[in-house]
């Protein structure tokens, strides 16, 4: 568990240093303060919850062409902590992650979000007055809200404070491979204040530039960890993605992609603890690979991508019979064909970027797994040189060139 907590820790400094290397990294930068308060419930339990969240958001408002194309999308990075009475194993909970609005509709009084982020989260479980473990989990959080700006018009001071109110989603987990490892999902409503210090630049005022739409070409790797039971041990889990992409408009893109996914939890060895997995009798490598097609969809910015895949197994020896050893109904066996992948992608550059994926099977997460990818941006568009015959040696190419 120290492992663990060490790994935890580590990736979010990472999160926390890539986000502030993207806030300081604009010139003139607005950055804005917020602070919003959460009431909910749990959508696998009877029970509710309540917290607050304090967060930092950068509004990308026009320092580049691509921003006002993207209708001023905003990065944020927030920490947050929620009370929950239900379900039984866990009472308490924090997280911290990075998160992205793409904004639906952008005016000066009004902006309508469309939310999406995911991080680390710890679980603090109250048995009476004792808190038994805190274990480091996955999260991930999406959902609408809606800022209403108290001024319209920039240098006036009350359009430095906008009230926020919305709706999220937030899942806690640590891979749902089985039954008894279940997640947590809640839904909150929330109310906030964002207060921003500075505003300047204004925001740009002329048309935006298209995207350049050409077919890119991406392969990525990531890896992670889930658990059989909880307080067991981890098991590795990791897959390899290969893709193509083709944009539609400046914020939209799809795509067809092929993985092969590894997880060591299919090892055939873990009948004594779950009866979930029986029907897996032996110790085969083939039992922990999977390999499918997957349609992918997926909101573009410059930086930031966000997308939902839908993909169908062509390999997998995991066959869910209908019913379990002890004659009860598998509720799952939509596994046995479909998978689906929430997907987050950052670009350190137009060819270089990091990745947070969460594989379910419909609502039921199997893993989160990170990692890093390579793109090829252009692939498929060649730029012909009008020269590419002429041999250069003492030439001057400039006398060449065509105006």
């Amino acid at each position: 568990m120290a492992t663990t907590h060490k790994i935890g820790i580590t990736t979010i400094v990472l999160l926390v240093s890539f986000f502030s290397t993207s806030v300081f990294g604009q010139k003139n930068t607005i950055y804005r303060f917020k602070a919003d308060g959460y009431y909910g419930w749990s959508l696998s339990d009877n029970g509710n919850c309540y917290g607050g969240e304090l967060g930092m958001e950068l509004p990308l408002f026009g320092n580049r062409n691509w921003e006002y194309t993207y209708n001023f999308p905003t990065l944020g990075f927030a920490t947050g902590y929620l009370k929950i009475n239900e379900p039984e194993f866990m009472h308490h909970a924090i997280h911290a992650y990075p998160y992205f609005h793409w904004a639906i509709v952008h005016t000066n009084r009004f902006a309508l979000n469309l939310k999406w982020g995911g991080g680390l989260a710890g679980i603090i479980n109250q048995e009476g007055y004792r808190y038994d473990y805190f274990p480091i989990t996955g999260f991930a959080c999406g959902g609408l809200n809606m800022d209403f700006a108290l001024g319209t018009k920039f240098g006036n001071p009350l359009s430095q404070w906008i009230i926020n109110i919305g709706a999220d989603v937030m899942a806690y987990f640590n891979g749902n491979v089985t039954l008894d490892a279940q997640n947590c999902y809640l839904a909150n409503l929330k109310l906030g204040l964002k207060y921003t210090p500075n505003v300047w630049p204004l925001p740009i005022d002329y048309p935006a530039k298209p995207v350049d739409r050409c077919m890119a070409l991406e392969i990525y790797g990531t890896a992670g960890a889930n658990q059989l039971e909880r307080k067991q041990d981890y098991y590795i889990n990791a897959a390899i993605n290969a893709g193509l992409y083709l944009p539609l408009s400046n914020a939209y893109r799809i795509g067809l992609a092929a993985d092969c996914f590894f997880n060591d939890a299919y090892d055939g060895t873990q009948r004594t603890i779950n009866t979930r997995y029986n029907f897996i009798k032996e110790n085969r490598m083939y039992n922990r690979i999977r390999a499918g097609v997957a349609l992918a969809n997926e909101i573009t910015t410059h930086r930031v991508n966000v997308g939902l895949h839908v993909g169908i197994y062509c390999f997998s020896k995991i066959k869910f019979p209908k019913y379990d050893e002890n004659g009860e109904k598998y509720e799952n066996r939509i596994e046995n064909i479909l998978y689906t992948k929430a997907v987050t992608r950052f670009y350190f550059t137009p060819k270089f970027f990091g990745i947070i994926e969460l594989k379910t099977h419909l609502l039921k997460v199997e893993c989160l797994q990170m990692g890093l990818g390579w793109a090829m941006p252009d692939f498929g568009k060649r730029v012909k040189n009008p020269f590419e015959r002429i041999s250069f040696k003492k030439e001057d190419k400039e006398e060449l060139r065509i105006d």
